[in-house]
C-alpha cells in the first residue's frame, strides 16, 4: 500500500513537471515571437517599436459596437515595407468585423512616412497580432504584441472556459454543428492555439459522419 502510495505520488510529480515544462515552452514560444518583431521595429520603424507602439495607442479605438457585441480577439495584419520604406499590401487574417479592420487599416495609413530604408529583404516581412479586449472577460492575453481594452457596463460578455465547456459538451453529444459554433468563436479570440483547431477538425468530422 505504502509502495502504491509513493509510485502515485511519483506519477504525480512527473505529469505536474510536464504540464509546467510545456506551459513554459508554450510561453516561451510567443514571447520569442514578440521579442523578435519587436527587434525588425527597432531596425525598420523610426523611432523603433515603442514609437510604434504609441501611435497605434494613440489613433486605434476600440468600436463602440464591438464593445457592445462582446467582441474579443486577436486579429493578425501581415505586410511588407520595402528597401525603399514603402507598405506594399496590408492583409488581415482572423478579422472580427464591426469596424476593428477599418480602426487596423487607418492605422497602417497614419504609419506611412514612418518606416526607415533596408538593405535586406529579410527584415521586409510583417506579422503583427493586435487584441482587442473587454475588461472584465478572461481570455488569453499572451500571443498579442498590442492590446486594445475596452469597458462595457450593461453587457454580459463571456469568459473563454464559457465557450470552451459548451463546445466540449457538444463534441460529446456528437453535435459537430452546433460545436463549430462555440469553437468559432475561441478562434477568433486566439488563432494562435492548436487545440481550438483540433477541436474544430473533429467537429467537421462529426458532421460528415
Amino acid at each position: 500500500m505504502q509502495k502504491m502510495k509513493q509510485i502515485t505520488i511519483a506519477i504525480l510529480f512527473i505529469f505536474s513537471l510536464f504540464n509546467g515544462l510545456l506551459i513554459g515552452q508554450i510561453q516561451s514560444l510567443s514571447e520569442s515571437r514578440k521579442d523578435n518583431l519587436k527587434s525588425m521595429l527597432d531596425y525598420r520603424y523610426k523611432g523603433g517599436y515603442y514609437s510604434f507602439e504609441r501611435l497605434f495607442l494613440k489613433t486605434v479605438e476600440f468600436p463602440e459596437v464591438a464593445k457592445m457585441n462582446c467582441v474579443t480577439g486577436i486579429v493578425i495584419v501581415v505586410f511588407e515595407v520595402d528597401c525603399e520604406a514603402e507598405i506594399q499590401e496590408v492583409k488581415i487574417k482572423n478579422p472580427l468585423g464591426y469596424g476593428i479592420e477599418t480602426q487596423i487599416s487607418n492605422f497602417f495609413e497614419n504609419t506611412i512616412g514612418n518606416w526607415n530604408k533596408c538593405d535586406d529583404d529579410r527584415y521586409t516581412r510583417f506579422n503583427v497580432s493586435i487584441q482587442f479586449k473587454i475588461t472584465g472577460v478572461i481570455t488569453n492575453t499572451d500571443d498579442a504584441l498590442l492590446v486594445v481594452e475596452g469597458k462595457i457596463v450593461g453587457v454580459q460578455c463571456y469568459d473563454d472556459s464559457y465557450y470552451l465547456e459548451k463546445a466540449e459538451k457538444m463534441l460529446e453529444k456528437g453535435k459537430g454543428k452546433k460545436a463549430i459554433g462555440y469553437i468559432n468563436v475561441l478562434i477568433k479570440r486566439n488563432p494562435y492555439h492548436n487545440e481550438y483547431t483540433d477541436m474544430k477538425q473533429e467537429a467537421i468530422d462529426l458532421m460528415n459522419k
